[in-house]
């Protein structure tokens, strides 16, 4: 029977995807307990990746047995006595509950809707928090989290960041947030995501709190990349990236007979050679299917190449040539690119006519070569409100290097903390101490209430007694 011990870094994954963070907090040193993803085919990659007898990167050893290795809904979950009193069960033995809860109500890059029904999907975090009662509790999300929905004009009411804080401090969390960009922890994507931190019985405020996990978070960015032979400071490009990804031979792709793919060029950058893990030259990328352009789609992806700037295209130039996108971005080659969406056809290669592969989103974001993804590569119309094809799971997806630094900062944070404590500790200690005092006797007559040659009193009880000058 699996049983879940008193770990000092066991975690729980919350809206996992297909496991970027898992990922992250396994490479800084977190055992994670399980996670929960409700959809089949992110849960297939996750399961694939962590769970299976040949995964990369076997973990979750600690699996409760009260909970089948499958996709669960959190909603249904916490509806379930059940599973409520197993949950119950693991106060003391959990440090850590992380959670990317769903983004698209917060996100400035979408309708930003504050009545959508998947915003109040944090909150059910935080039911399981009040259950579990975790040393730490962490939230990543977009920066529309920390921004107030107006409700009408001249009103605007708090933002779910001020609310998530509020809750956590009602349920004994000292809680703060910080935004983050990827790119610092040696990701080639300028992703900024806030972070929303809560640490239970902390012995230092909120402003004390943010100022140390902010150095801690400094701290690991460095140790990230040394880790991985980055740079210490400058970005990893584009072309550092995804360089290898093409220029190899065209052949027939391995998952999807009716498409291309290509294999892998010579890596020669610090970035591409740690994402291979060892991948050899000439073989077949997983996921790394191209695009069936048409010859109008191929004529336009030319014709920037030819005419346009890196970066984001203007809509008056999209507009001109009858896209339907108001967004296509030419990735520049020497800079780190803007944040990778759910959508693959927003970017377009850098030296090739065409989209960018889920396999190059996938190095865009940081994900190993030999983490596989599964399940349908994209998915159209409404059913990607429900559904989460491998170019979602990928967009979707906290970078791993950045939530290895975020597992390694939070590591650093608990542990001056427990100096913090322990210092406090051992000043009243040392303050109790002080405050007890010997009598010397000076009289041959006894005092009535001495039955000893010194009596240790409490200073401030017995106020008749001062020590003399050099004692």
């Amino acid at each position: 029977m699996n049983q879940v011990r008193n770990e000092t870094l066991s975690c729980i994954d919350l809206f996992a995807g297909c496991g970027g963070l898992s990922l992250g907090l396994r490479e800084s040193g977190w055992k994670g307990i399980f996670a929960i993803e409700r959809d089949p085919m992110a849960f297939e990659t996750f399961f694939r990746n962590f769970l299976s007898k040949d995964a990369p990167y076997k973990s979750f050893s600690a699996w409760p047995e009260w909970l089948p290795k499958m996709n669960h809904d959190i909603v249904a979950m916490l509806n379930n006595a059940s599973a409520r009193k197993h949950l119950k069960a693991l106060r003391g033995k959990v440090a850590l509950i992380v959670g990317g809860p769903p983004c698209q109500g917060f996100s400035v890059g979408g309708r930003r809707d504050g009545a959508d029904e998947r915003n109040s999907l944090v909150f059910q975090m935080l039911d399981m928090v009040d259950l579990v009662l975790p040393k730490v509790v962490l939230v990543e999300n977009v920066e529309g989290i920390v921004r107030r929905f107006v409700a009408r004009p001249g009103e605007a009411d708090s933002s779910v960041a001020d609310t998530v804080i509020e809750n956590l401090n009602q349920l004994g969390y000292t809680s703060t947030f910080h935004v983050l960009n990827a790119s610092a922890f040696g990701v080639p994507q300028a992703r900024r995501r806030v972070v929303i931190i809560g640490v239970l019985n902390s012995s230092v405020g909120a402003e004390e709190l943010r100022e140390t996990f902010v150095e801690a978070l400094s701290s690991a960015a460095i140790k990230v990349r040394a880790y991985w032979g980055l740079h210490s400071a400058r970005n990893v490009t584009a072309r550092e990236a995804i360089e290898d990804l093409h220029g190899g031979l065209r052949l027939q792709c391995p998952d999807s007979p009716k498409f291309e793919s290509g294999t892998y060029s010579k890596a020669g950058s610090a970035y591409a050679k740690a994402m291979r893990r060892g991948m050899k030259t000439g073989s077949v990328p997983d996921s790394h299917r191209f695009s069936k352009h048409g010859e109008r789609i191929r004529s336009l992806y030319n014709l920037v190449h030819k005419t346009q700037r890196s970066g984001r295209l203007s809509k008056a130039f999209l507009l001109e040539n009858n896209t339907k996108k108001d967004k296509k971005v030419l990735i520049d080659p020497t800079m780190v690119v803007s944040t990778i969406t759910t959508h693959p056809d927003e970017f377009i290669h850098y030296v090739e006519p065409r989209n960018v592969t889920v396999r190059e989103m996938a190095r865009l974001q940081s994900f190993p070569d030999d983490f596989h993804f599964h399940g349908r590569y994209t998915i159209n119309g409404p059913r990607r409100k429900f559904d989460v094809a491998r170019c979602s799971q990928v967009g979707n997806a906290v970078p791993p290097l950045m939530a290895q630094g975020i597992g390694i900062a939070v590591k650093e944070l608990l542990a001056t903390m427990n100096k913090v404590r322990k210092s406090s500790n051992a000043d009243k200690r040392k303050q109790k101490s002080s405050d007890r005092v010997a009598i010397p006797v000076t009289s041959s007559k006894r005092n009535p209430i001495q039955d000893r040659n010194s009596l240790e009193l409490v200073r401030g009880k017995h106020a008749a007694y001062r020590p003399a000058a050099g004692e």
